[in-house]
């Protein structure tokens, strides 16, 4: 984005042409289409605060009281040397408790790279305002991997301010190499608004 006199003030990192094409194919009407493509803007937005480290845009875009929940692969085996199968283990963690992690994250990873390979988005059936946006995430630092899907639900009562009321990641695999099933991967439909 440029100011007035035309100078860079910043940059984004833009999703694939592509994937932006097949969200903006899916609106059902012009107030749709035009929050579709704000939904994109936020979240190319989204992805750049992260690697830029960018925690004042974070601060600014969840909700106060957001609902954040990650998960992790918990691999176990018996006394007796046999494998269980793997779950996820989900924390659920406050606004405050996600950003003093993700700063303490930043601060020790030399860089972040964040990529998004798949977007789904799907408005609310009644509430207008509301979009669920599901991606699939690729997190690389300079001392972390991880993939897996984000979800992400909007609130664009203030199109000015959309907040995120909910995040929520899942590894798209277990620890055996196993997929997540599609109907275990948080969905709009997985909360009460």
């Amino acid at each position: 984005s440029f100011d007035k006199a035309g100078t860079v003030e910043r940059f984004f990192l833009t999703i694939s042409t592509n994937l932006y094409m097949d969200v903006v194919r899916g609106n059902l009407e012009l107030t749709d289409l035009r929050r579709r493509q704000l939904i994109l803007d936020y979240v190319e937005h989204f992805r750049t605060s992260y690697n830029q480290k960018d925690i004042p845009f974070l601060e600014q875009v969840f909700s106060d009281d957001a609902l954040i929940i990650t998960g992790k692969v918990i691999s176990q085996t018996t006394k007796d040397n046999i494998k269980v199968p793997a779950k996820i283990q989900y924390k659920k963690q406050s606004k405050q408790e996600y950003l003093a992690n993700l700063r303490r994250a930043f601060d020790a990873a030399k860089y972040i790279r964040v990529t998004f390979d798949e977007i789904k988005v799907k408005r609310h059936p009644t509430l207008a305002n509301f979009y669920g946006v599901t991606l699939h995430q690729g997190y690389t630092s300079s001392n972390y991997h991880d993939d897996g899907y984000l979800f992400l639900l909007w609130d664009f009562t203030d199109e000015d301010r959309p907040l995120i009321h909910v995040r929520t990641w899942q590894p798209d695999k277990y620890g055996d190499g196993t997929s997540l099933a599609k109907e275990d991967i948080f969905c709009l439909e997985d909360f009460d608004i």
